[in-house]
């Protein structure tokens, strides 16, 4: 955890969030750390980053983020952020913004968002998109995304968050679960619908993982997501399903829904990826 000035109970409020600000730079706490190394970001939390950005760069009223896509080009660093922005399009019914993230003055990841305005229009019942959500989140009993034969080696943003999973297991093949963010994205702040599916989405290779023979697990490249609506609530249901060929490359299809129903896709390219085996822990 960074050395952080303040009133005790400012202190606490801080590391009770995803990040706090400290000027112009986003600084980690330990609830933003990642599965692969305690000194590197889960891929959820930069998303929500750059999500966030965008949302807030965004020209003209009355648009809505309909696809994002975010770039992963290397891990990220657990040190203080900086995001900037660029209008690439200002259009009055599509806009288009970027989003670099920037971390000890090297671009670690950047994002682009696609924006449409919205309009009030009638449409025929078989053309609206619809449907049940799945099963839940009431009456499924919270755990997380790991098991006893993998457990996490570290807390992170994958400890951080609550998961009550519908169906499939870790390990490989289709799986869906509720997933909740109990905390802030940034200290002082209510996480907007779309920084909270943006930092949602990533878990996507998390529910779905792909372990290949040995040592060799999938890594995913990129996040895209597709929205057609605003989530409503905090929990959101990703319905992963992963597939890959034996030269290491392959993908993650992930639909999201939340307690009203669909809202939108979310999709990953997977390269193989060694990885050491987890050290021994009692941690479920």
């Amino acid at each position: 955890m960074p050395y952080v000035r303040g009133s005790p109970l400012e202190i606490a409020s801080l590391t009770e969030a995803i990040f706090f600000n400290d000027g112009e730079r986003f600084v980690p706490t330990e609830r933003a750390s990642s599965p692969w190394g305690p000194d590197v970001l889960h891929g959820g939390p930069p998303a929500g980053l750059l999500a966030r950005a965008i949302e807030r760069a965004r020209p003209l009223p009355g648009m809505m983020v309909v696809r994002l896509t975010v770039d992963l080009f290397r891990p990220v660093p657990k040190v203080p952020l900086e995001v900037r922005t660029q209008v690439v399009r200002a259009g009055r019914r599509i806009q288009v913004v970027e989003a670099s993230l920037i971390a000890n003055g090297i671009e670690v990841s950047r994002a682009a968002g696609l924006m449409l305005h919205r309009s009030d229009i009638q449409l025929p019942p078989n053309a609206l998109i619809d449907g049940p959500p799945p099963h839940g989140p009431a009456g499924i009993a919270t755990t997380g995304l790991s098991v006893a034969a993998f457990p996490p080696r570290w807390e992170g943003f994958h400890t951080t968050i609550e998961v009550r999973r519908v169906s499939g297991a870790p390990g490989g093949g289709p799986s869906a679960a509720w997933i909740r963010i109990p905390f802030p994205l940034v200290a002082g702040e209510a996480m907007t619908p779309l920084v909270r599916v943006a930092a949602t989405s990533d878990f996507g290779n998390g529910l779905s993982h792909i372990r290949a023979d040995g040592n060799m697990g999938f890594i995913n490249a990129d996040i895209t997501l597709y929205l057609h609506r605003e989530a409503a609530g905090e929990w959101i249901c990703l319905d992963a399903h992963s597939g890959a060929h034996t030269y290491g490359i392959g993908m993650i299809q992930t639909a999201i829904h939340d307690e009203r129903g669909p809202v939108g896709l979310a999709v990953q390219a997977l390269l193989a990826n060694a990885h050491s085996a987890p050290a021994p822990s009692s941690r479920m």
